[in-house]
């Protein structure tokens, strides 16, 4: 029996580039028998292989996988973004050179068209069968979700249909609001219809509170877009993101009242673990068996990788005492790699590897990190090289560091930061809602909580183009700290209409006549106050904001679908 979903074969096949390739395409009737999804266990079958969609490290042969959140203004690979810079912004001519595709909503519309077919043989089945079912509804608005935040407006497209479908076939794109709408009636179902994280007797699979996260976060997305990018192109008229803001917090607030999930105690271990079912933060990850699965190119994070933070991600952290480094007099040196650290908000020893964190241990023997090695080319060209993800212990089975490492997909952090942030944005956030949200991550730290209206003023706040006021200043940089390189970047830049932070300048890396990282020569130009500009031959970014902040349809699909309109600036 044939299963069009990715569990059994290459989505690929089934790739929908455009309205001429969807005509010629077999429909998926044909080469998957209806009477497959009789059950709970060919629901679970096929809801399986949308799991491989998530984020994860990637089966990479060159050695190494980039830092999330790299090529945005917190970390840097070898070139700088072509959207952020400006460098280079081109309508694709295909969809096969875009991230316009309908494959995986195709796929996920088959199922839930399919779902009424199960039967379930037992109550306790029957639990099951509404699990899957739940898992369907969730991965469809997912997939809706990467879709939004490339191309706003979406032809929204609520069954599965074939190629003698026109209306549907030539649709127009919907507001993007109703395509969030859309989304969030989707999880609200998903919802539902799942079980609770302990209910569920195998992990890591998707639970009620991971939907529950995921409508805070496409909620508080929408929300701040609506609200920043009120009045221009990519504005939705008649809306100030107000309502989206407020299902983002009670959805996030319904996971912080179920008591399931909790902080694991020490920030600096999340990241480089192999196994996190035990973890009572993580609420949805992806597990490795690189030698099970006999696969010589899964690489994840080796170091070095070609990456680096900036200097504006490190300036991020305050200092120990809660206060801003600028005014504060217990920070160390920003100019001295030895000291950076000292006096600061612990996570930035998480972050960044300074003299003496440790590299490898083997064997009994620990070898520490002593200065960025300009002379590997693998070597990242900020200075600012990352303790992130870096597990340091040899694993013989590997000859080299384990495979194996986990990849956090959700965890509860993001819950309180997205309820903190939705508060603040509507007005309404007290010191109760502090002290149960973000104050909680800076005591896990050991870092002194927020007290509203004593918030001291940095005079280094990000320039955003705007005012905000303190309370979101300070929510905003928790964010920034808290889930630095964890992908989350771009999405922010992105709805909080950000591009004041990066236009008109370029990314800065670590001081470099501090003893370290001009231990080994490097010839990359300084500014003026003797920071590494790792791409001054680039130029200063010049992002266009009249419409970089969607992506382009590709032009085949405006020429085969007419009712489709371009996205603002790309006429």
């Amino acid at each position: 029996m044939k299963n069009i979903l990715k569990l059994l074969i290459l989505s690929s096949i089934f790739s929908l580039t455009s309205c001429e390739d969807f005509l010629e395409k077999i429909p998926l009737d044909t080469v998957s028998e209806a009477s497959f999804y009789q059950n709970s266990s060919d629901l679970q079958a096929a809801v399986n292989g949308f799991y491989n969609d998530l984020p994860g490290w990637a089966s990479t042969g060159v050695g190494f996988n980039t830092l999330p959140d790299s090529n945005t203004d917190m970390g840097l690979t070898e070139n700088p973004s072509n959207r952020l810079s400006g460098l280079s912004l081109e309508v694709p001519s295909a969809a096969t050179n875009s991230i316009w595709s309908w494959d995986e909503v195709r796929e996920a519309n088959w199922l839930i068209d399919h779902l009424d077919q199960a039967v379930a043989s037992s109550e306790g089945d029957q639990i099951l069968v509404d699990q899957y079912s739940g898992e369907a509804y969730f991965f469809r608005a997912y997939y809706y979700f990467n879709l939004l935040n490339s191309y706003g407006d979406l032809p929204i497209y609520p069954e599965y249909f074939d190629n003698t479908d026109t209306e549907l076939l030539y649709k127009a794109r919907d507001p993007r609001n109703e395509v969030v709408d859309f989304m969030l009636s989707d999880l609200d179902t998903a919802i539902s219809l799942m079980q609770s994280y302990p209910e569920i007797s195998s992990h890591p699979r998707i639970s009620k509170e991971a939907a529950q996260l995921f409508k805070a976060r496409v909620a508080l997305y929408e929300g701040t877009w609506e609200k920043y990018h009120s009045g221009t192109d990519f504005g939705v008229a008649g809306s100030d993101g107000s309502t989206y803001l407020q299902i983002a917090a009670n959805a996030a607030e319904a996971v912080m009242n179920s008591g399931v999930f909790s902080l694991h105690d020490d920030y600096s271990t999340l990241f480089n673990q192999v196994g996190l079912s035990d973890n009572t933060e993580v609420m949805l990850w992806r597990d490795y068996d690189a030698i099970q699965f006999s696969n010589d190119n899964v690489i994840q994070i080796s170091w070095p990788n070609r990456c680096g933070y900036t200097k504006f991600a490190v300036d991020s952290y305050l200092a120990a005492d809660g206060l801003p480094t600028a005014v504060s007099t217990l920070d160390g040196s920003s100019t001295d790699l030895n000291t950076i650290e000292i006096g600061r908000d612990p996570r930035l020893a998480a972050l960044i590897m300074v003299p003496g964190d440790e590299v490898e241990i083997r064997d009994g023997v620990t070898s520490v990190w002593e200065f960025p090695d300009w002379t590997d080319a693998n070597t990242g060209n900020t200075g600012y090289e990352s303790q992130k993800y870096r597990n340091v212990n040899y694993d013989a089975a590997f000859s080299n560091f384990t495979l194996n490492t986990s990849r956090i997909i959700m965890r509860y952090a993001e819950v309180l930061l997205i309820f903190a942030e939705a508060k603040a944005e509507l007005g309404s956030i007290t010191q109760s809602d502090l002290d149960k949200s973000v104050n909680l991550l800076r005591t896990r730290v050991g870092m002194p909580g927020i007290t509203l209206g004593a918030i001291t003023t940095d005079p280094n706040w990000p320039n955003y183009g705007y005012t905000l006021t303190s309370i979101i200043y300070e929510v905003r940089r928790e964010r920034s700290v808290e889930l630095m390189a964890e992908g989350f970047r771009t999405d922010d830049l992105n709805r909080w209409r950000a591009h004041a932070l990066i236009d008109g300048d370029q990314p800065r890396g670590a001081f470099y006549n501090d003893g370290v990282v001009n231990t080994l020569p490097l010839a990359t130009p300084l500014d003026a106050e003797g920071f590494l500009l790792p791409f001054s031959n680039f130029g200063n970014y010049n992002f266009d904001e009249s419409r970089a902040y969607l992506s382009p349809i590709p032009l085949d699909q405006l020429q085969l679908n007419p009712n489709l309109i371009q996205n603002p600036g790309w006429e």
